[in-house]
């Protein structure tokens, strides 16, 4: 996939308005080259891991790989749950190292991640968060273990499913636990940064996504139906949803 990236000097040469390049989406958030004009560029980008994946699968949807959208949904929602734990363990005043020692435990098995979200969560809100029902759960595997291929419909239904999971859930955390999230989020920039050694000029960018921790979500979020309309994507009737 590809993400625009913002040149600082071209910007400024343009009165302030933001100039744009296209550049291949990186795991690690770093893009580090030379715009279409030459200027050198080292930008990091503030884009969290699950907001990258779910933008990843809307554009798998409009290219018509169902099954990477599928996959690509999935993994958002698994790593949205590895932020909140993390949000609401600072939360609880967890010292850094300590949490490092026991998500090793749990960093490599989905189901032990999401049996951490869920009783954290319930233990912080004294309510059950809401989660993938047990018919996307099996949808999921039967895509990505079975190699079933899933049709628009289904792909449309997984999507909002977990889009509404994460946007609840952020909403939640945004609504009790402020800092936390604004914290985790400097300290992710952070080490996106470190990433970038001795190299200058050095600038941060957000980027525009689906979902973005730090948009305001008291008043609600768009519906799932918006989003897609916004990406050009097509009902299995043919036309973009209203």
């Amino acid at each position: 996939m590809r993400t625009n990236i913002v040149c600082n000097q071209c910007s400024q040469a343009n009165k302030g308005f933001a100039v744009f390049y296209v550049d291949t989406i990186r795991d690690d958030g770093v893009y580090i080259g030379r715009c279409p004009k030459g200027h050198h560029n080292a930008v990091a980008t503030q884009t969290l891991r699950h907001e990258m994946l779910f933008d990843i699968a809307l554009n798998a949807i409009v290219d018509k790989y169902h099954r990477e959208a599928i996959s690509s949904f999935a993994a958002s929602v698994e790593r949205y749950y590895e932020f909140a734990i993390r949000v609401l363990a600072k939360n609880r005043k967890i010292d850094p190292s300590t949490f490092e020692i026991s998500w090793k435990t749990v960093s490599a098995q989905s189901e032990r991640q999401l049996g951490a979200y869920v009783f954290l969560y319930t233990v912080s809100f004294n309510e059950s968060p809401v989660v993938l029902s047990s018919s996307m759960i099996t949808l999921r595997n039967k895509v990505i273990h079975n190699g079933v291929l899933p049709t628009l419909q289904e792909v449309l239904d997984f999507g909002e499913a977990s889009y509404d999971l994460i946007q609840k859930g952020i909403q939640k955390l945004r609504a009790n636990c402020l800092d936390d999230v604004n914290n985790q989020l400097v300290e992710s920039m952070r080490k996106t940064i470190e990433k970038f050694g001795d190299q200058f000029p050095r600038s941060t960018q957000v980027t525009p996504t689906a979902l973005n921790v730090i948009q305001d979500l008291s008043a609600g979020y768009r519906t799932f139906q918006q989003i897609i309309r916004g990406y050009g994507i097509q009902t299995p009737h043919g036309e973009a949803p209203q």
